[in-house]
């Protein structure tokens, strides 16, 4: 049975200490290094860690309600990959489990290259050569995950930042944060830790990627929430014509309409985490349905909100507008919604023809 976030008295409880917490961090406008250091003094990076091993003990349920309720609060420090990736590798990778008390403490901090994302091949010498797309967070790494080459001769790859070859390419987001292309320049796999090696790296490999877009999804879904309280608020208290804007039936089907796409990708988000609890073959397609709402339906929904409530959305001091940038970088990141599709479909799509 699928499960809610509010399920148990933990996961309300834990709800209402991460919005808090978020609310704090929004207020005070806090840059992503001054998150970070919070998200570690409260226990964030590995908290699904066991907690004879330093974390929270906490499922997946309840780590996506932690990055909800940071992306409610439009947080800049995107901390995914600390909290959902690294802690479950941990669990079959020595190499990991060994940097996991520097995750607690604050000190290692990791980034995912997502499958579809790079094109890193190995070579027969052993050296690697690619470049990832934007790796949201990865401009503060210390530690690089991807995977280089393909099938039998794949291999999930752990460097270290500062190792030859490895360049890590800071740029801007358009909602505020930040991220990094990573390059591998004849790198060499004797300078870093080869995990997983084969068919079983690339299964680990899809496994994380989902991970990091069930991530993104959570955040995502926190930013839609906030997106409509706030609008149902609005025009329940601006007037037009000495009415509300509420009591106009335009505005009344809008807030309707988006509020039936708000529970859809709820669902969506609910079936994700809950198939990536329990594993097994509905997981790729849990994921891509979900991904796919969150690239396309979602960046609509909030644009039909930012319709009704007139030119102080796109504002920089109205949080709305906030959202809807950081709605659209999402849909933009992680292979935007070509590759969902592609999963649903089950074939590849035709790519478009080059300008050139």
């Amino acid at each position: 049975m699928r499960r809610s976030h509010d399920q148990s008295e933990t996961d309300s409880l834990l709800r209402a200490s991460a919005r808090e917490f978020a609310r704090e961090r929004e207020e005070t406008r806090a840059d992503a290094a001054d998150s970070w250091r919070a998200f570690v003094e409260a226990g964030w990076p590995g908290m699904g860690l066991e907690e004879d091993s330093g974390g929270l003990g906490a499922d997946l349920h309840q780590c996506c309600l932690v990055l909800q309720e940071a992306g409610r609060a439009l947080l800049v420090e995107t901390a995914a990959t600390d909290i959902l990736v690294a802690p479950r590798l941990a669990q079959g990778a020595p190499a990991i489990a060994a940097l996991m008390p520097d995750l607690l403490e604050g000190r290692a901090r990791f980034a995912l290259a997502g499958q579809g994302d790079t094109g890193f091949s190995l070579g027969a010498d052993g050296r690697v050569t690619g470049r990832s797309a934007l790796v949201p967070g990865a401009d503060r790494a210390t530690h690089v995950l991807f995977l280089a080459g393909s099938g039998e001769s794949a291999s999930l790859c752990l460097a270290e930042r500062g190792t030859a070859g490895l360049r890590i390419h800071p740029a801007p987001l358009l909602d505020g944060r930040t991220a990094a292309r990573i390059d591998l320049d004849a790198a060499d796999t004797g300078d870093m830790t080869v995990l997983f090696a084969g068919r079983e790296a690339c299964d680990i490999a899809a496994e994380l990627e989902a991970l990091l877009l069930c991530g993104a999804a959570s955040e995502g879904l926190g930013a839609f929430e906030a997106a409509f309280e706030m609008t149902a608020d609005y025009v329940q208290t601006r007037q037009q014509f000495r009415q509300p804007l509420a009591s106009f039936q335009a505005v009344e089907h809008t807030i309707a309409d988006v509020y039936c796409e708000l529970e859809k990708f709820r669902s969506l988000h609910m079936a994700m985490v809950s198939a990536l609890s329990a594993g097994g073959t509905p997981v790729p397609q849990a994921v891509a349905h979900a991904r796919l709402f969150h690239a396309s339906d979602v960046v609509r929904a909030v644009g039909r909100l930012i319709q009704i409530t007139g030119g102080i959305a796109v504002t920089e001091e109205y949080k709305l507008g906030r959202i809807y940038r950081r709605l659209q970088t999402d849909a933009a990141l992680f292979g935007g919604a070509r590759r969902p599709i592609e999963t649903l479909a089950g074939t590849p799509m035709a790519k478009p023809a080059s300008f050139h």
